[in-house]
């Protein structure tokens, strides 16, 4: 039985004017979306605007109505995480990456980010998303 307290955060699945989807890739060679932690008095929705701003340096905005899927997984140092993901838009055609974790990213029609998401949970939050964006 696992007795670690769940961490909670949040991100963004984020599309641009051309339909093509936000994904950065992390140092560990896996394409991934950008999320984080929650800080203290944050909501979810704050974070993951502060998150996809902060890793790829991308103003972005939450669709109305607003869109969520939640994903859980065991991260590399055995903690369990729930992350809520915001179907998000944005004006940008391309990151501005600041965080050396983060080397590159781009925006990528959704069947290649399919193809390049490294874990299926991504895969699924995609798909979901994918069905409410239009």
């Amino acid at each position: 039985m696992n007795d670690l307290k769940t961490v909670k955060g949040a991100g963004g699945v984020v599309f641009n004017e051309k339909g093509k989807v936000l994904i950065l890739k992390h140092k560990n060679i896996n394409w991934v979306f950008p999320k984080g932690h929650i800080d203290n008095g944050e909501t979810k929705i704050e974070t993951a605007i502060r998150e996809v701003e902060e890793e790829a340096g991308v103003l972005a905005e939450l669709l109305k109505p607003v869109v969520s899927f939640k994903t859980n997984y065991i991260n590399a140092s055995n903690i369990p995480r729930e992350i809520t993901w915001y179907l998000m838009t944005t004006k940008a055609s391309k990151p501005i990456l600041r965080e050396a974790i983060f080397p590159k990213g781009k925006f990528v029609k959704p069947e290649k980010a399919l193809k390049k998401l490294a874990y299926s949970n991504d895969k699924d939050v995609l798909e979901h998303m994918l069905l409410h964006y239009s």
